[in-house]
């Protein structure tokens, strides 16, 4: 007889993960825990060449796309409480992870598919809050955090402008008024 034993028939064994798996799913969940937009998409179809670019595409505008696993994506999507997403992880699934700007991945991603219709959007994670994708259609409008600040700078400032340039005007009618005022003196002496 060996010394080696075996599971009795009720008990269970524990699988250790393998590191390269472990680093997966680490390298996962930091990238969602960092993201403000997480965008799903479908690749099924895409030529080597056209992911190549899409992936070119969203490195020009600092946006992760990685293919994954559904079961890696799924714990972590679960762990991390984003329920209503884990609809979108079913058949080949692509996320694209922006980080400053949520829309940004959103623009990039409705881009290309407007140009190749073999990629799908399928829904996402915007600010937290799932999405369909229909609502990605729209959130690629959104202007970009720069110019939605510039906006909200100019909508602010210009009560403030307005109220300068009366101000402004009067004083400088007070002052022409003291000015002929005073020019009627001095011709009146």
């Amino acid at each position: 007889m060996s010394d080696t034993t075996y599971p009795m028939e009720n008990e269970t064994v524990q699988r250790v993960p393998k590191p390269r798996k472990v680093q997966i799913i680490s390298d996962l969940t930091d990238k969602i825990g960092r993201a403000r937009g997480i965008y799903f998409t479908e690749y099924k179809g895409l030529t080597v060449a056209e992911l190549t670019e899409l992936r070119r595409l969203c490195r020009l505008k600092n946006v992760d796309y990685l293919v994954c696993k559904n079961t890696f994506s799924r714990r972590v999507f679960a762990e991390k409480g984003y329920q209503d997403a884990l609809k979108h992880l079913d058949g080949p699934t692509a996320l694209a992870f922006g980080y400053q700007d949520p829309a940004v991945p959103a623009k990039v991603l409705s881009d290309f598919a407007a140009k190749n219709e073999k990629l799908i959007l399928k829904g996402g994670v915007f600010e937290g809050k799932s999405v369909t994708a229909k609502d990605i259609q729209a959130i690629k409008d959104l202007p970009s955090r720069e110019v939605a600040l510039a906006m909200l700078f100019g909508v602010i400032h210009a009560p403030v402008q307005g109220f300068y340039n009366v101000v402004a005007g009067m004083l400088r009618d007070l002052v022409s008024v003291i000015g002929q005022i005073s020019e009627q003196k001095k011709a009146a002496a």
